[in-house]
């Protein structure tokens, strides 16, 4: 395999996941019942694909996708929510934060030692991300709901991405078989509070164009993007694939452009510069494995 096949894969996942808040900020019905017909659609299609290709659901499969799927599905119950409330903008200005995080747990969990070079220049990593997404022209709006609803999404996507990246570690399986898994969970994680909290009038909320953008979703960023980002966790480490995904961020405000009005300025094009020059550098950094005791 081409050692430049996983970071290949990865540019397409950004590219992918940058479609995400646009498209989802255009439904209309409440975040539960958006969540619960995303993954409705997802699940179906990617058990289908597994057993076109000859897998198979199993019981050390639905195991060990639990928590992962539970993180997942309520990752996008606070994206959703956060969506209604915010601007493309603000969600993610505090999501491109999370390599920060990452890299405070990447050693002991991971057993990578990333280097001063490293966390510096993700540091620059995440300022240009906030700078690309700040820099607009038009007033970023927010009420405290908002960015405390924006934080439970950055917090909860952490968990799914380091605990994926656990699992992904220690098994072999199957990238389709590992998002079959984690979608069932994530769709018991949106039943189970609609079927408790939500109504009749909500799911009927869910009408004309969130039909399209949802269909959009699950097949684009939902079976395809996760797909390829599990093959890819195999294989990139997890605060440098972190990195990488600071360029989903420019992708998503510049769709937010001409899909939600919230317009480019020169600034945010320095940015954008900014987080490609730091994803170059960290290439360039490698990550040094600490000796397990």
């Amino acid at each position: 395999m081409s050692p430049h096949l996983p970071i290949i894969v990865v540019a397409i996942v950004v590219v992918l996941f940058g479609l995400g808040p646009p498209l989802t900020k255009l439904i209309t019905a409440p975040p539960l019942v958006g969540v619960a017909m995303r993954f409705l659609l997802s699940t179906p299609l990617l058990i289908g694909l597994l057993y076109l290709r000859g897998g198979k659901m199993t019981f050390r499969l639905i195991r060990t996708t639990l928590w992962p799927g539970l993180a997942f599905g309520t990752n996008l119950i606070f994206v959703f929510a956060t969506l209604q409330q915010t601007t493309v903008s603000v969600l993610a200005t505090v999501v491109a934060t999370q390599p920060a995080f990452l890299l405070l747990v990447a050693g002991p969990i991971f057993n990578e030692r990333p280097s001063v070079r490293q966390v510096a220049w993700t540091l620059v990593g995440v300022a240009g991300a906030a700078l690309v997404i700040l820099g607009a022209d038009a007033e970023v709006r927010a009420s405290l709901s908002g960015v405390l609803l924006a934080v439970a999404a950055m917090g909860t996507f952490t968990v799914y991405w380091v605990l994926t990246r656990i699992a992904r570690s220690d098994t072999d399986v199957d990238p389709i078989e590992w998002m079959c898994g984690v979608n069932v969970w994530a769709l018991l994680s949106a039943l189970v509070p609609l079927a408790v909290f939500g109504s009749t009038d909500d799911i009927r909320q869910f009408a004309g164009l969130d039909w399209l953008w949802i269909v959009l979703i699950a097949i684009l960023t939902g079976a395809t993007g996760h797909v390829l980002m599990s093959w890819a966790h195999a294989y990139v480490e997890a605060a440098r694939s972190s990195l990488y995904l600071l360029g989903m961020h420019v992708v998503a405000v510049t769709v937010a452009w001409p899909v939600h009005g919230e317009s480019l300025a020169v600034a945010q094009f320095a940015g954008g510069a900014v987080v490609l020059g730091s994803v170059a550098m960290v290439l360039r950094t490698p990550i040094t494995k600490s000796a397990r005791p």
